[in-house]
């Protein structure tokens, strides 16, 4: 029997403070959560693609009226959806809320037109991992995610990377990818960043080799350049791991006192190894995974 103090709506101009305020709620005990306010909110919507009229709300009536108290958020295109983000608050969840959010938006999507729903969950996430999987939605690879300290260990010649055009950068490095990015670094994703990306390029005997795509971050310290690498790219052939190492070596080398992230690189990257050579800890991974809807 339904519950008259709960339901679930579809986003609108009107509901984003329930979105808003279920966002916060929902992920107030995230690992890499962040609290926002309705204007960084729409910020985020616009950056990640999320399309509000698919995504959808959990309210919760209490004293003062209905207040949103869970999310699912969903981003739509060319024929694929993807679920930038599932939460409900701390006190609601094991009450099967979880499950009708995730039904709802894969409801929606499948009415929209996309065949497939792609998400993300951390490695540890067991809770969020046993209701996908009831759900019906199959592991496809590991996504990791790598830091290093600024400062590298050991020299390194930063004499053949030179700053880029970004949207040169875009195009030419999207053309070179040797697999499938993850969802938020696809080229439509990172292109969204445009404005603030800094980008450069490798040079190998004249020619371009490789070229990386940045992302300036907020500091956790005072005065502590970061850079997130949002894009890596080398030319393909024979040489593409030496070529993986030196994009790499030389960017760090370029920027010896900036601490430097990636997000979501796949396991199997050809990048793998030369982030490990060149300084990179693996800090987290996530487990992608995805549900056919037709």
């Amino acid at each position: 029997m339904p519950d008259p103090d709960f339901r679930i709506e579809f986003g609108s101009d009107g509901l984003l403070p329930a979105f808003c305020a279920g966002f916060n709620a929902g992920f107030v005990d995230y690992k890499y959560g962040v609290q926002m306010d309705e204007a960084q909110m729409v910020k985020f919507l616009a950056r990640s693609g999320i399309d509000l009229k698919q995504s959808a709300v959990l309210l919760q009536r209490n004293d003062d009226g209905w207040r949103g108290a869970g999310v699912a958020l969903i981003a739509l295109e060319d024929g694929a959806a993807w679920c930038s983000g599932l939460a409900v608050a701390p006190t609601l969840r094991g009450s099967g809320f979880g499950r009708r959010l995730m039904e709802a938006i894969q409801v929606r999507a499948a009415a929209a037109g996309a065949r497939t729903l792609w998400l993300e969950t951390l490695v540890h996430n067991t809770p969020a991992q046993r209701l996908y999987a009831s759900l019906g939605y199959q592991p496809r690879r590991d996504l990791l995610f790598w830091r290093t300290d600024a400062r590298a260990g050991q020299a390194h010649d930063a004499s053949d990377l030179h700053a880029a055009n970004v949207q040169e950068a875009l195009v030419a490095a999207y053309a070179w990818q040797h697999q499938p990015p993850a969802w938020q670094r696809s080229q439509r994703a990172v292109a969204r960043y445009q404005d603030e990306l800094w980008a450069y390029k490798l040079q190998d005997a004249g020619e371009t080799a490789g070229w990386v795509i940045c992302l300036p971050t907020a500091p956790h310290h005072p005065g502590q350049t970061r850079l997130r690498i949002m894009t890596l790219a080398v030319r393909p052939g024979e040489q593409q791991t030496t070529l993986a190492h030196r994009l790499l070596a030389s960017l760090r080398a370029h920027q010896p006192d900036t601490v430097l992230t990636v997000i979501n690189e796949p396991e199997t990257s050809l990048f793998t190894a030369a982030l490990q050579d060149t300084g990179f800890v693996e800090m987290d991974r996530q487990i992608e995974m995805v549900l056919a809807l037709q």
